[in-house]
């Protein structure tokens, strides 16, 4: 079986393909939904709850447990937190949402285990957040096979559709985030013009809902107390009966939001239409419309010039947005059937069929006459497992070899500083090898000097397009 991970601010998406089938497998919260990336660890007895139904109660056990959501924006720091006494590392508490995922595989299917996968993340995803992120699955005892940007990914799911087209957006609107891209495909050689990230999602404007129906309700009985003074079950109710609301006026023109028993306020009977909720999230709409046209600006593009949007995640099909697209982009706007499940379809492809990293950029060594002499070229495969080795020598007497890094642009990268003898014929050795944590990796040392002398500079901000493979794997879901 073969794996895709979608790890989200707010969900996880997991898909598997069975070797030699085309078919492939979502594995849901229980739901039909992806897996909340939500941790809530027990303050007394250290009991870890993941999943949707700790999701449903995140409020509730907020008064006895440690909530702890979007864990993927902690990766990479040092923040804790003391539970139980035990501190928890943010790579500890993303391992949980692993073994969440885990537990769906063995649950849908108990011949399976997942072991390894391709893993989706942002574009802006830095090389120490992906370090961190592949501690975290090697806690799970899961395997990263590679990393994959989430806009190729779900490229690639759809690529037979919308392949065609040499610039591609990608719009992912999900529960936490808004991530976009501006694509430029050249025969399957994906290069990323401009990339952004916006913290706005469907858990935003659930939120914003309730708000607005606790206030609704607080008037019509004459009650003064703020949301945020209800307790914690009964925001937990509200909330995830707007969420419903939300989805239930995708297609229906009112709907109508019911608790028995909200708190001190009792009962809740509010009727929401699709005028007044358009009217609710307006202001959104509007500012993530305006989000996506200044990253097509920052890209260098005409609007015209882009032939097509790819529009995924849950937050996509939010009917107001939906509406607003059709007004402006209704001939460029591409709806894929379950979106919220794109970037880990395609994932779990690319999991069986692997494309390759291309360097978009020459690193380079500045020699003393000024020439340029190179360590790696553009256009070179990114192969994790090569090391390039170069000889270079010193043209005076100096305790130190004074190494410039630069790229094809005279840009300097870094500096590297390696104790020598500065005799004649003393060999300075040079190792650049590619981590698999897309960084660039140079380790140096004089031949005449202790192991103790090597030096090592990385790089991390490495640039690269993605060549997709020649023969994409459909993936279908299997009931």
């Amino acid at each position: 079986m073969y794996f895709g991970i979608d790890f989200g601010t707010t969900n996880s998406a997991c898909i598997g393909i069975q070797e030699g089938r085309r078919s492939g497998v979502k594995y849901t919260d229980g739901y039909a939904n992806p897996f909340p990336s939500l941790v809530i660890i027990d303050k007394t007895t250290g009991k870890v709850y993941c999943g949707r139904d700790a999701w449903k109660n995140r409020e509730k056990l907020s008064e006895s447990c440690e909530v702890i959501p979007s864990i993927k924006t902690h990766l990479g720091t040092d923040k804790t937190w003391l539970v139980n006494g035990r501190n928890w590392t943010a790579e500890m508490v993303a391992a949980e949402v692993f073994l969440g995922l885990k537990q769906r595989v063995e649950q849908k299917d108990a011949t399976n285990n997942l072991t390894s996968a391709v893993v989706a993340t942002p574009v802006g995803f830095s090389a120490k957040k992906r370090k961190s992120l592949r501690k975290a699955a090697k806690i799970a005892n899961v395997n990263i096979k590679n990393f994959i940007s989430e806009p190729t990914a779900a490229l690639f799911k759809h690529y037979d559709d919308i392949g065609f087209h040499s610039k591609i957006g990608v719009f992912d609107w999900g529960g936490g985030t808004l991530d976009v891209a501006i694509i430029e495909n050249r025969k399957g050689k994906i290069k990323e013009l401009a990339t952004a990230s916006l913290y706005l999602g469907g858990d935003n404007i659930d939120r914003d809902l309730a708000e607005w129906v606790h206030s609704q309700v607080a008037v019509k009985k004459a009650e003064k107390t703020p949301f945020d003074r209800m307790s914690a079950g009964a925001r937990d109710k509200l909330i995830a009966n707007c969420e419903q609301a939300k989805k239930d006026l995708t297609y229906d023109e009112q709907t109508e939001i019911r608790i028995w028993n909200y708190g001190n306020l009792g009962e809740v009977n509010t009727v929401l239409d699709i005028d007044k909720f358009r009217a609710l999230v307006s202001s959104k709409v509007k500012g993530v419309v305006e989000f996506f046209q200044q990253t097509v600006e920052q890209a260098g593009l005409n609007f015209e010039e882009l032939g097509c949007i790819l529009m995924v995640g849950g937050s996509v099909n939010l009917r107001p947005f939906a509406e607003k697209i059709d007004e402006l982009w209704g001939d460029k706007a591409y709806y894929p059937q379950d979106s919220a499940w794109s970037v880990a379809q395609g994932a779990a492809s690319l999991s069986i069929s692997p494309g390759k990293y291309v360097l978009a950029q020459s690193i380079v060594v500045v020699m003393s006459d000024g020439s340029f002499y190179p360590l790696i070229n553009e256009g070179d495969s990114f192969h994790k497992e090569q090391t390039y080795t170069h000889d270079f020598s010193l043209v005076e007497d100096s305790p130190t070899a004074n190494f410039i890094f630069s790229d094809e642009k005279k840009n300097t990268l870094g500096h590297l500083h390696v104790p020598a003898f500065g005799f004649f014929k003393e060999k300075i050795v040079l190792k650049t090898s590619m981590t698999e944590d897309l960084t660039v990796r140079v380790v140096a040392k004089s031949n005449n000097r202790d192991e103790i002398t090597k030096r090592q500079w990385t790089y991390t901000n490495v640039r690269m397009n993605y060549q997709l493979p020649v023969t994409k794997i459909e993936v279908a879901e299997d009931e």
